[in-house]
């Protein structure tokens, strides 16, 4: 619904900006010239900077930030956006070359580059002469134009859209996330039940979780990247719908092989929205703000999986209610979720508003001339998302940080399904207590995750000193690794508080000792987990939604097929050694924040995609 109105938004301030006669526009601004019509040629005059017209757009929509401190290097040009087409390759032009490509929407040949381009830049085509007057409006009437933002202070960049709306954009988008991961414990309360009603051992009765997750990191190779070719919303409501209409199979399903199937179509469309809010924080925040943006949308992330099992053992232990309402409240809590996201989530991936504003271009001025940079490529749809869909696991396997985050991130959420298990053993057996008392247990994580909130300023403190001195040192933009300084404060609080929480539940301590425990838990991970999608986002911005499949294909995947094995694991080597197995595991990822900081110029300067952004 918003994306439809977004779209008659921009209709109607096209159609302001032109000045009808005769039936034919007269002008249209660009991003730094005046491109007008006389008699159906195309004239172009360079466009004035102006202090006031950037102050008015201003007033207009709002102060863009709430962040004071410097600006980084502009977001927009002709060059980024035509080398920029998310997951698809960028344009490839250049000038000298002689050859006519074909654009994507057109058949005919109309020349191998942009011949009119954002910056008002006119170059004549290859065998043109312009020796002569009629040579040079000849080679106008051939140019063509490339639609980009009109300047860095455009509204219609999602980057300058108001705060109210941004923060709108990031919570809807979060929540999205939090419910499609508040599926994946909420479901483990109803285990004994399950077992029960279905006849099957416990490990066979994990399977619809463990299915689940897998069909979550598998479904993000595939749905995620298609909204690099598509849009984000096409993509987000219809895969929101498919979750809830498998979620309702799956509390329906009267045989474990029907609830397995369901659980695991339920992951499979629930992948887009859980990798794609991040995605869409990449579109609307600038790298500076999202140091502010990624924790809060990675709080409301976590807050899903953490609190997900309290309400869950309520609804199982009431003597009222089915168990079957551990899937009643997931879509319950995902319909509400949806009925904003239709009503007000507007559409934030750029190349696909500049698509829409071409479109616009050519109908107002019945002048094919206009392309937005996604058409500049001699590819079909098919062979785009086709290259899309496959680029997730070329950048896994091929992509040290992308690699190393992966493994990183997955070890992390194995131990946090596992706990699932775990925490049964820790607090039900040792400490005798209740299910419902047991779930509430895991609220200690969600404290440790609130409490990373508080390393914000710090980070924030550096972050802006590394900008400065980037800019003494004459960088455009400074480097990636400044995202890791959360990673940093976090990593050692992992393995200290596993080996803490695991020995001090085998000796029959208090249970505030592991409760405190968890508490390092949850801050360690979600820093983590902020710092690894930041730098991953910035290192591979142009590429952030393949890029975020891979490391959540590699995690989700991992924690499925751990949630398998958890109760065999606690159950054979007893808590305070699963534990201490995985404090061991950690703490060898403990220095890879630190030695990216350190080395993570060197691994970018091997990467083709990331050296690529770079220079872009």
């Amino acid at each position: 619904m918003q994306s439809f109105l977004q779209h008659r938004v921009l209709r109607r301030k096209l159609e302001q900006q032109f000045v009808t006669k005769h039936e034919k526009p007269e002008n249209v601004w660009t991003h730094e010239g005046q491109y007008g019509y006389r008699e159906g040629e195309i004239y172009t005059h360079p466009r004035e900077r102006s202090d006031d017209l950037a102050a008015e757009r201003r007033r207009e929509h709002g102060r863009r930030t709430f962040i004071s401190g410097p600006s980084l290097q502009p977001r927009h040009s002709a060059a980024s956006h035509l080398g920029r087409e998310g997951d698809i390759e960028g344009a490839e032009y250049d000038p000298d070359l002689s050859t006519d490509p074909h654009t994507i929407n057109s058949a005919e040949t109309l020349g191998n580059t942009p011949d009119i381009m954002v910056t008002g830049v006119e170059r004549p085509r290859p065998g043109f002469s312009t020796d002569s007057e009629s040579d040079i409006e000849s080679v106008k009437r051939n140019k063509l134009v490339v639609v980009t933002f009109e300047g860095e202070d455009d509204e219609m960049d999602p980057h300058n859209w108001t705060l109210r709306r941004r923060m709108l954009v990031t919570l809807l988008t979060a929540l999205m996330g939090c419910v499609i991961f508040w599926s994946s414990t909420i479901d483990t309360t109803a285990l004994p039940k399950t077992r029960k009603v279905y006849h099957t051992s416990f490990e066979v009765q994990t399977l619809p979780t463990a299915m689940f997750l897998i069909g979550c990191g598998v479904g993000a190779l595939i749905t995620a990247p298609i909204s690099e070719v598509i849009g984000r919303n096409p993509v987000y409501i219809p895969t929101m719908i498919g979750f809830m209409l498998f979620n309702t199979g799956a509390g329906l399903a009267q045989t474990i092989v029907q609830r397995v199937v369901c659980r695991g179509l339920a992951g499979f469309f629930g992948s887009a929205p859980a990798v794609l809010s991040a995605a869409t924080l990449v579109d609307v925040w600038s790298r500076i703000e999202r140091v502010y943006a990624f924790p809060i949308y990675s709080i409301i992330i976590f807050i899903g999986p953490i609190v997900g099992p309290t309400p869950g053992s309520f609804a199982v232990d009431a003597e009222s209610v089915s168990w079957r309402w551990v899937d009643w409240m997931t879509i319950i809590f995902a319909g509400l979720v949806l009925i904003p996201v239709v009503l007000f989530l507007p559409e934030s991936y750029s190349p696909i508003l500049l698509y829409w504003k071409a479109q616009e271009l050519r109908r107002l001025t019945g002048d094919d001339r206009y392309r937005s940079p996604l058409e500049f490529r001699k590819a079909t749809f098919a062979h785009r998302l086709r290259a899309s869909l496959y680029r997730p696991l070329l950048l896994f396997a091929t992509e040290p940080i992308i690699l190393i985050h992966s493994v990183y991130l997955t070890v992390l959420f194995m131990i946090l399904y596992t706990f699932l298990a775990g925490y049964v053993s820790i607090y039900h057996m040792a400490s005798h207590f209740s299910p419902t008392s047991t779930a509430l247990a895991f609220l200690g994580i969600l404290v440790g995750v609130l409490l990373s909130l508080l390393i914000l300023p710090i980070s924030m403190w550096l972050l802006r000193r590394e900008i400065y001195r980037s800019r003494r040192r004459g960088e455009h933009r400074p480097d990636p690794e400044i995202s890791l300084y959360m990673a940093m404060f976090g990593a050692p609080a992992v393995p200290i508080s596993l080996f803490w929480m695991g020995w001090t539940a085998e000796l029959e301590f208090s249970y505030w000792s592991p409760l405190v425990a968890s508490v390092f838990y949850g801050f360690g991970t979600v820093c983590i987990f902020v710092s690894g999608y930041q730098y991953v986002s910035d290192a591979f911005e142009s590429h952030a939604t393949s890029a975020l499949s891979s490391l959540q294909m590699t995690r989700l995947v991992g924690a499925g097929a751990m949630v398998i094995v958890a109760e065999i694991m606690y159950t054979n080597l007893g808590v305070g050694w699963t534990l201490t197995l995985w404090g061991c595991l950690s703490a060898l990822f403990t220095p890879v924040p630190y030695l990216l900081y350190w080395r993570g110029y060197n691994l970018r300067q091997r990467s083709w995609y990331a050296r690529r952004h770079e220079h872009d």
